[in-house]
């Protein structure tokens, strides 16, 4: 290991610090809390091509996922 560079812990972790990407700001909610109230009625294709309407599941527990990406 002649010739080799040799690293501190403290070189270590300057190097870590100066490599480690910034964090992100994420915007703050544009609704404060929807805890309670019924979601905006919409109409949206499934993967089939059939209509599917948020209203036809009226009285039954929906779990709604909105994927952000390519399917």
């Amino acid at each position: 290991m002649l010739g080799a560079a040799r690293i501190g812990i403290a070189d270590f972790l300057v190097l870590l610090v100066l490599l480690t990407p910034p964090q992100q700001i994420l915007p703050k909610p544009q609704v404060a809390s929807a805890e309670g109230k019924p979601a905006p009625e919409f109409t949206l294709q499934d993967q089939h091509g059939k209509t599917f309407r948020l209203a036809s599941m009226r009285g039954k527990r929906v779990l709604l996922i909105f994927y952000r990406g390519y399917w």
